[in-house]
C-alpha cells in the first residue's frame, strides 16, 4: 500500500488530510454507534470519564512529542548520524513504558479509592462500573507509546501513520459494538480499542524494524542538560492545558447520570467545523507565517493573518448560529435512535448550543498560536497559557457551582471572546505588525450580521413550530434561508473582503460565459 510507504511533503499533505478525514469521520460514528446501543447512563459516564481522563494524561506526556523530541532527533540525525537518533529516541521510548507502567500500577492498587478521589462520582457508582476501569488501564501504558512511535515513522516521512492507527481504532470499536454489545455490554467498546492498539503497536514495532531497520537495544542514556530543560519548561505550560481539559469533566461528574456522555457527544459536534474547516487552513497558513516572517516580509504576513482569520469567521459563524439555532434538531437526526432517548437530546442539545459558538473562536487562537510559534515567541506563549488556562479553571469552577451543568459551556465561550480581545494588546506587545483592529471590526460586524439573521430565524422558527414540521425539514429549510441571507447580505455590505472579491471575481466569470 502507498500509504506504508514513505511519501514526498505534497503527497504526504494529500493522503493525510484524506485520511483525517475517514480517520474523524470513524470518530464521529463510533459515537452514533455508542448513543444508539447505549445511549446516556451512568455506565457511559464512567466509560467516557475513563477513556477521556487518559487521551488527556496520554496528550500531556506525548506533547513532548511535537515541541522536543522530534525535532531534537531529526537534528541528531542530521548532524550525529542515524544511530545516534535512534538511541535518542529509544532512551524515551522506554521512558514512557516506565513511566506509564508505574501510574498504572499505582491505579491498580486501588482503581475504585483513586478514581472516586479524582471525579465526582459516589464510591458505590463506581464498584458497580469497576470492571471498565480495569480494562481502561493497559491503554494508559499503549496510548503514550503508539503517540510516540507513529510520531516517530511520521519524522520518516511516513506522514499518513497517525491516521491509520486512528482508522484501526474506530474501525474495531465500531465493529466490536455492533457485534458483541449484548454479550459484553459497553465493555465491547474498551475490548474492541485494546484489540485495535494491539494491532496498531505490532504493526508499527514491525515497520519500524523491516523498514527503519531500528535497533531497539541501542540506548544513548547521556541527554543535554538543554534538553532536559526544555522538556520541562514545555510540560510546566501544557499541565495547565492539560488541567484545563480535564476540569470540566472533574465539575459535571457529581451532577445526573447521562451528562458526561451528552458532554462527549455535544463537543464531538461542535468540533467538528474546527476539524475539518480551522486546521486545515491554519495548517497552510502555518507554513507560510514561517517563511514570511523568517524573510521579514512582515507586510504579506499581515495580508495573509487578516484575509485568512477574516474569511474563517465570516463561514464559521454562520455554522455556530445554526447550531445555536436548531441544537435540537441536529442532536435529534444524529442520535435520537435506539438506546438514545428525549433527556439525551435536551442536554447534549443544552451543550452544544453554547459550544457552538467556540469555532470561529478557536480560529482566532490557533491563527494567534500559530504566529508565535513563527515568531519562536516560546517563552511569552508559555506565559499567557499559564494565564489563559488557570484563569479558565478558577471561573469554570464558580460557574459550573453557581449555576450549573450551563455554566461549562457559557464560561468556556465567554472567556474565548475575551481572548480575542485580549489578542489585540498580546499583538501590539509581542509584534505590532498585525492590522488588528481590521479584524476587530471583522469580528464585530460579523457578530452583528449573524445576531440579526438568528433573530429573524428565531421568527421563522416560531411560525414553522405552528405547523407540524419534522426536525430533518426544520433544520434543512432553516440551514437553506440561513446560509442565503448571511451569503446575500455579507456580500452586499461587504462583510469580508476575501469572501467577496471571491464571489465577485466568480459572479462575473459566470455573466461573462452567459
Amino acid at each position: 500500500m502507498a500509504v506504508l510507504k514513505t511519501e514526498s511533503y505534497k503527497k504526504g499533505i494529500v493522503y493525510s488530510t484524506l485520511l483525517n478525514v475517514v480517520s474523524k469521520g470513524l470518530v464521529f460514528g463510533n459515537s452514533l454507534v455508542i448513543a444508539f446501543y447505549f445511549g446516556t447512563q451512568l455506565k457511559t459516564d464512567i466509560y467516557f470519564y475513563t477513556y477521556n481522563t487518559i487521551v488527556i494524561a496520554a496528550a500531556f506526556i506525548t506533547s513532548l512529542n511535537a515541541s522536543v523530541l522530534i525535532p531534537e532527533s531529526m537534528r541528531i540525525r542530521v548532524k550525529e548520524g542515524e544511530e545516534k537518533a535512534k538511541g535518542f529516541l529509544n532512551l524515551f521510548i522506554y521512558g514512557y513504558i516506565a513511566l506509564t507502567l508505574i501510574i498504572t500500577l499505582c491505579f491498580l492498587i486501588d482503581p475504585v479509592g483513586i478514581f472516586h478521589g479524582v471525579s465526582g462520582f459516589t464510591l458505590s457508582d463506581i464498584q458497580d462500573q469497576k470492571t471498565i476501569l480495569l480494562l481502561g488501564a493497559p491503554l494508559m501504558v499503549m496510548m503514550p507509546l503508539i503517540n510516540l512511535l507513529t510520531d516517530i515513522m511520521a519524522s520518516y516521512k511516513y506522514f499518513t501513520m497517525p491516521m491509520i492507527a486512528g482508522i484501526i481504532n474506530g474501525v474495531f470499536s465500531i465493529v466490536f459494538v455492533v457485534l458483541f454489545h449484548g454479550v459484553l455490554d459497553i465493555y465491547s467498546l474498551l475490548i474492541g480499542l485494546l484489540s485495535s492498539y494491539s494491532i496498531n503497536l505490532l504493526m508499527l514495532l514491525l515497520l519500524m524494524l523491516k523498514n527503519l531497520s531500528w535497533n531497539f537495544r541501542s540506548v544513548n542514556k547521556h541527554v543535554e542538560r538543554r534538553i532536559w530543560k526544555n522538556i520541562g519548561f514545555a510540560q510546566a505550560g501544557n499541565i495547565t492545558s492539560s488541567l484545563a481539559q480535564y476540569a470540566p469533566l472533574y465539575l459535571l461528574s457529581g451532577f445526573n447520570a447521562g451528562i458526561i456522555t451528552s458532554l462527549n457527544f455535544a463537543q464531538q459536534i461542535s468540533s467538528l467545523p474546527t476539524h475539518l474547516i480551522t486546521n486545515q487552513f491554519s495548517s497552510v497558513t502555518g507554513i507560510k507565517f514561517n517563511e514570511q516572517y523568517a524573510r521579514g516580509d512582515y507586510h504579506e504576513l499581515n495580508r495573509t493573518f487578516v484575509s485568512t482569520s477574516g474569511f474563517l469567521l465570516f463561514i464559521l459563524f454562520p455554522i455556530s448560529g445554526i447550531m445555536f439555532l436548531f441544537s435540537k434538531e441536529i442532536v435529534s437526526i444524529l442520535l435520537e435512535r435506539g438506546a438514545f432517548g428525549e433527556k439525551g437530546v435536551s442536554e447534549t442539545a443544552l451543550f452544544l448550543k453554547y459550544l457552538g459558538f467556540l469555532a470561529p473562536l478557536l480560529a482566532i487562537n490557533t491563527l494567534f498560536s500559530r504566529l508565535f510559534m513563527a515568531a519562536h515567541k516560546i517563552i511569552e506563549s508559555f506565559w499567557y497559557q499559564i494565564f489563559f488556562n488557570l484563569g479558565l479553571i478558577l471561573t469554570l469552577y464558580f460557574a459550573v457551582k453557581g449555576f450549573g451543568v450551563v455554566g461549562y459551556p457559557m464560561t468556556v465561550v465567554s472567556l474565548y471572546t475575551l481572548n480575542v480581545i485580549v489578542s489585540y494588546f498580546l499583538e501590539k506587545r509581542y509584534f505590532n505588525i498585525i492590522d488588528y483592529k481590521k479584524i476587530l471590526t471583522s469580528f464585530s460586524k460579523v457578530i452583528i450580521l449573524n445576531i440579526c439573521v438568528i433573530i429573524g430565524m428565531l421568527l421563522v422558527k416560531m411560525w414553522l413550530g405552528n405547523y407540524w414540521v419534522s426536525d430533518f425539514l426544520m433544520l434543512g429549510f432553516g440551514t437553506v434561508i440561513y446560509g442565503s441571507v448571511v451569503l446575500v447580505l455579507g456580500y452586499k455590505f461587504c462583510i469580508d473582503e476575501t469572501f467577496s472579491s471571491f464571489v465577485g471575481h466568480y459572479w462575473r466569470k459566470i455573466f461573462r460565459r452567459w
